[in-house]
């Protein structure tokens, strides 16, 4: 363990945690009347500029197969993830009971795990977030998709029906009956949509081919759903038995849909969104231009990363984790891991240490400490990032 670090936090003369506002993941259930009788299901509205938002669509096998995905349902991709959030995906091809290969794009975290599909003259409908989690839907190219760092798709025209293929809203208006797939026919649906800036992804899962619970939607009846929201685009995604939405509230039951097989479908990919913990932490001067802080979180999976943001690029930043009140002055002893880490900030003042507790279970719904530092060379006379007064903030979030 570094020493340096710890003489510094022994000349801070002052540091404050306050409670970050919640992240804004609003979930709402829905019943809708329809010219065919009632349909319920579910909304959510997510906001993607909150920077505790985690984005996540399932991870490309490892190692590599022949087919790209090994199918499992929505629920159980949702519990092992700790997700806040989870509906299925892409559409997808089974080639066995436990294997298949998805339909167009999907990425994950970065890595492509499914590409581009193209059948005539224009890729398919996708929805893709860059790395600032900002997102875009429309005909996405696979130079585009390179760009992004989390992808899903809808489907394009294909040679089984005249369809089109296009968006399900397209720039404020109703295209869903030329959307895919059956999009006269009352089906269970799952979409997504985005508002114009970007900034805000909306969410529906709509029951099914349930007589007296829900008769399902045509595509155009799903699109006037997404415009009520407030979408400029949206597509369709795999519906059908595949239909899933799990919601996990703080501290409440799960919330999910009921689809029409009676259960959750196994599927070949998913997207879901997760909320770090978070503190905010004052700035200090007269202390070398150094901060820090300590606190202790829940730890709601077995895998969880930090995250610091706000500081600036070439920083010097360090943290520990370990049991409360013993994170760092302790040493290894304490640790869970009995690793510290030690980071040159990047760009934009963004550090990130994943970390798992794989051989410590029984710390997954415990508390467990951390505390971390910050050190900067000073510079008239202690301006924690150029340009802002001694009272910036850094944000460090703490998450699955």
């Amino acid at each position: 363990m570094p020493t340096a670090p710890l003489r510094v936090l022994a000349l801070l003369a002052c540091a404050f945690v306050a409670a970050a506002p919640p992240a804004q993941i609003a979930v709402a259930p829905q019943v809708w009347a329809t010219s065919g009788g009632t349909a319920r299901g579910f909304t959510a509205v997510i906001d993607l500029t909150d920077p505790r938002l985690e984005i996540r669509v399932t991870a490309p096998l490892s190692p590599l197969q022949s087919y790209e995905a090994s199918l499992r349902t929505t629920l159980n991709w949702h519990n092992q993830l700790g997700n806040r959030l989870s509906i299925n995906a892409n559409f997808f091809g089974a080639l066995s009971s436990t294997t298949a290969d998805i339909v167009g794009l999907s990425k994950s975290n970065g890595v492509l795990v499914s590409p581009v599909r193209q059948f005539g003259a224009a890729p398919d409908p996708a929805l893709v977030f860059a790395p600032n989690r900002l997102a875009t839907i429309g005909n996405i190219t696979t130079a585009q998709a390179a760009a992004a760092q989390w992808a899903i798709a809808g489907v394009g025209p294909s040679s089984t029906d005249t369809v089109p293929g296009t968006l399900l809203v397209t720039d404020g208006v109703n295209t869903g009956a030329t959307a895919r797939v059956e999009p006269l026919v009352r089906n269970p649906r799952t979409a997504v949509g985005v508002n114009q800036q970007g900034t805000t992804l909306y969410v529906a899962v709509v029951d099914g081919r349930q007589p007296g619970w829900s008769v399902g939607m045509t595509l155009p009846e799903l699109a006037n759903v997404f415009l009520a929201m407030g979408a400029w685009r949206a597509i369709n995604l795999d519906g059908g038995g595949s239909s899933s939405f799990l919601h996990s509230p703080p501290g409440g039951a799960l919330v999910q849909n009921r689809p029409s097989d009676g259960g959750h479908r196994a599927v070949a990919n998913h997207l879901g969104f997760a909320v770090a913990q978070s503190v905010v932490v004052g700035s200090s001067c007269g202390n070398a231009g150094a901060i820090s802080s300590s606190g202790s979180f829940n730890v709601g999976s077995a895998n969880f990363a930090l995250r610091l943001q706000g500081a600036p690029a070439g920083a010097l930043a360090f943290a520990g984790i370990g049991l409360p009140g013993n994170e760092l002055v302790c040493g290894p002893c304490a640790f869970l891991d009995a690793v510290s880490w030690t980071f040159v900030l990047q760009a934009g003042g963004f550090a990130f240490w994943p970390w798992g507790v794989p051989n410590q279970p029984s710390v997954v719904g415990t508390t467990i400490g951390m505390q971390w530092a910050l050190l900067q060379a000073p510079s008239s006379p202690c301006p924690l990032v150029p340009g802002l007064a001694a009272t910036a903030r850094l944000h460090l979030t703490v998450g699955p």
